[in-house]
């Protein structure tokens, strides 16, 4: 049995529509991605499943009970901004939210010490939450979710802003805790993020439910087709890339200041490609790079919601 089950949301308010009819199933132990643009409807779903707001019609069932009561000690939101006393220290804080949570005498001290160490914190332990930097602050944000052992963690753009070691780092966290049995919701507009660590991922525009299935399979579907991106030093002629066109029997081929883009389709080999490599260089073209960009995430969002991308994309 799913440990989420989400049946036919629908979210107004008066005359405006942020949810319209939004089902899906999250079972136990799997990472599922909320993604989508600002206004998508992520924040509100992800309300409505918490208990913070609730819904026009349709329902939520938790684990497996339509009585979402009383179910604080089974879940965790782990929220973007800061949610612990900055004049606290690391060590403090735990101890403290430890304290609310009903932890006592050794157990206590067992389980934050664990966590303080698990997530990195111990050289900081000392160290008044303030002076963390925001990546630390969100690993302190997680190890105080993780005090009453939650089976179901909300992470809200846990990313945001974090330079790559540390959101690699925070991947890696997110890995272990799913390999602990954690169900995780993660909402992020990060496709490479989502495409990294979620088994299942449901893609929002405007309120409505476009497409849910796993990373793998959504990209094999949508994603579209390899490109092979070749950096030309001061870019190509008009009339070479009509010849080029002409050759591979394509016209989608593209070029842009010094990028020319070419398609890959089922009839067109790497090794036709490598043929229009060797005759530009024969024509005295300096080619800088070649690479070849496969179809992820991030088309398949651009392909399926239709919007466009920006002039520098």
């Amino acid at each position: 049995m799913p440990i989420v089950s989400v049946k036919n949301i629908l979210k107004s308010y008066g005359a405006k529509k942020v949810l319209e009819g939004v089902s899906f199933d999250i079972e136990e132990g799997e990472i599922f991605g909320l993604l989508g643009s600002n206004g998508a409807g992520k924040s509100t779903i992800t309300s409505i499943i918490l208990g913070l707001e609730k819904q026009t019609s349709g329902e939520v069932i938790l684990f497996n009970s339509k009585d979402n009561k009383n179910l604080n000690s089974k879940i965790a939101l782990v929220p973007q901004e800061t949610a612990f006393y900055k004049d606290f220290t690391v060590e403090a804080n735990m101890h403290f939210f430890a304290s609310i949570a009903g932890l006592k005498g050794e157990k206590k001290n067992k389980i934050c010490n664990f966590l303080i160490k698990w997530l990195g914190l111990e050289n900081f332990k000392n160290t008044k939450s303030d002076f963390l930097s925001g990546g630390y602050q969100r690993l302190l944000n997680i190890a105080l979710s993780l005090l009453n052992d939650p089976k179901l963690i909300f992470l809200d753009e846990p990313t945001v802003g974090l330079d790559p070691k540390m959101r690699l780092m925070f991947w890696d966290k997110i890995k272990e805790l799913k390999a602990q049995g954690k169900t995780i919701i993660l909402t992020t507009h990060y496709m490479d993020e989502a495409q990294k660590l979620c088994s299942k991922v449901a893609l929002l525009k405007k309120g409505k439910l476009l497409v849910m299935g796993n990373p793998a399979d959504l990209i094999q579907e949508y994603g579209g087709i390899k490109v092979i991106v070749l950096k030309i030093q001061d870019g190509i002629s008009e009339n070479d890339l009509k010849n080029i066109k002409t050759t591979l029997k394509q016209d989608n081929i593209l070029s842009k200041n010094e990028f020319l883009f070419i398609p890959l389709g089922q009839d067109h080999s790497i090794e036709k490609v490598t043929g229009v490599t060797e005759w530009l260089m024969k024509k005295g073209y300096n080619i800088l790079s070649s690479t070849t960009k496969e179809p992820d995430l991030e088309d398949v969002f651009l392909n399926i919601t239709g919007d466009k991308m920006t002039e520098k994309d």
